[in-house]
C-alpha cells in the first residue's frame, strides 16, 4: 500500500526527531572529573567499649578496643593519597582504606558505633560529613559485622558553577574482584579484614532540561496517537 505523505506531516517527524535528538543529548551525563585536593576523616564519638584509644595523630587513623595490649580489635582509616580526579558519570572511586580488626577480646569489651567524621575538598568548595560505623560483635568463633550508615545519599554541591550529587557506596572488599559497592560486611575471628570505602559523584540535571523531556514526550506521544488515528 502506498503512503502519500503531506508536506506537513514530514515537517512533524522531522521536528519530532530533532526534539528526539536534543533531549537524548540535552540528558546525557557530563563525562569528565573534578580534581580531588583533599580527603580525611578522623575517629570520633565512640560508643560503649572498654579500653577504647583513639588516635586520629597519624595516619592510619586509629581505633581500639577491648585488651589493654595486643591483640586488640579495631578499625584503622588511611585516605586516598590527594589530589586526583574523581569521575562524574556515577563511576565509583576510592576514597580511602578501611581496615577491620578482628581478634579475641573479654565479652562485653567491644564498642557498639564509632562515627568517622569525613572531609573531602575541592579547589573552591568542600564536602564535611558522619559517616557512623555500626559494630557487632558476636559471640567467638562467629565472625564480627561492620555496617556503614550516612546521610551522604545525593549531597549537593557546587563546582563551577555546575551541581553535583555525592553519594557514599560503601566498602568493596581488597579482593581479586572485589565486586560492588555493600554497607556490611564481616570478618572472621582472628582476621584483618581491609576494604576500600568508595563514593560516586553524579551531574544534577537542570530543571529546565527536565521540563524540556516531561514536554517533549508528551507531544511525542500526541503526535504518535494522532499518527494511528489516522
Amino acid at each position: 500500500m502506498r503512503h502519500d505523505w503531506s508536506w506537513k506531516a514530514a515537517t512533524k517527524c522531522f521536528a519530532v526527531g530533532v526534539l528526539v535528538f536534543g533531549l537524548t543529548v540535552g540528558l546525557a551525563p557530563v563525562v569528565g572529573a573534578i580534581p580531588i585536593a583533599d580527603v580525611d576523616g578522623i575517629w570520633q564519638n565512640a560508643v560503649g567499649g572498654v579500653n577504647v584509644f583513639i588516635n586520629n595523630a597519624t595516619d592510619p587513623r586509629t581505633i581500639r578496643w577491648g585488651n589493654a595490649s595486643p591483640p586488640t580489635s579495631g578499625y584503622t582509616w588511611s585516605p586516598t593519597l590527594t589530589p586526583f580526579n574523581a569521575p562524574t558519570d556515577g563511576t565509583a572511586f576510592r576514597l580511602g582504606t578501611f581496615n577491620h580488626l578482628n581478634f579475641v577480646i573479654p565479652a562485653g569489651t567491644a564498642i557498639t558505633s564509632v562515627d568517622l567524621n569525613f572531609h573531602m575538598e575541592f579547589d573552591s568548595t568542600s564536602i564535611d560529613g558522619v559517616f557512623t560505623f555500626n559494630h557487632n560483635e558476636t559471640a567467638n568463633p562467629a565472625p564480627d559485622e561492620v555496617t556503614i550508615t550516612s546521610p551522604f545519599l545525593n549531597t549537593q554541591f557546587n563546582f563551577e558553577g555546575t551541581l553535583y550529587n555525592f553519594s557514599l557506596l560503601g566498602f568493596v572488599p581488597d579482593i581479586p574482584g572485589g565486586g560492588e559497592p555493600v554497607t556490611n560486611f564481616i570478618t572472621e575471628e582472628g582476621q584483618e579484614n581491609p576494604a576500600g570505602l568508595y563514593g560516586a559523584i553524579t551531574v544534577v540535571p537542570e530543571p529546565a532540561t527536565m521540563l524540556l523531556l516531561g514536554s517533549g514526550l508528551i507531544g511525542l506521544a500526541g503526535f504518535a496517537r494522532r499518527r494511528f488515528k489516522k
